[in-house]
C-alpha cells in the first residue's frame, strides 16, 4: 500500500473499463486497486485503514 489516491469513474469510463461507476482507489500508475465505494468519504476510509494496516504490518515485521 504505497500511495492510493481516490479516483471517481463515471459512467462513461466505466463502460470503457467494463466495470461499474463509483469511486476507486487508485494507485500510483494509474490501475485501480479496490472499489466501488458509494462515495468519496468511504473511499478514503477504506484507503486510510489499509495505510494504517499496512504500517501496522511493517512495524511488526521489524520487531520480530
Amino acid at each position: 500500500m504505497d500511495h492510493h489516491t481516490a479516483c471517481y469513474i463515471n459512467e462513461h469510463q466505466s463502460d470503457l473499463r467494463s466495470i461499474k461507476a463509483g469511486w476507486y482507489a487508485m494507485d500510483r500508475e494509474g490501475a485501480l486497486a479496490f472499489g466501488p465505494f458509494g462515495n468519496r468519504e468511504n473511499c478514503l476510509s477504506r484507503i486510510s485503514q489499509l495505510v494504517s494496516w499496512s504500517a501496522f504490518c511493517k512495524l511488526r515485521r521489524r520487531t520480530s
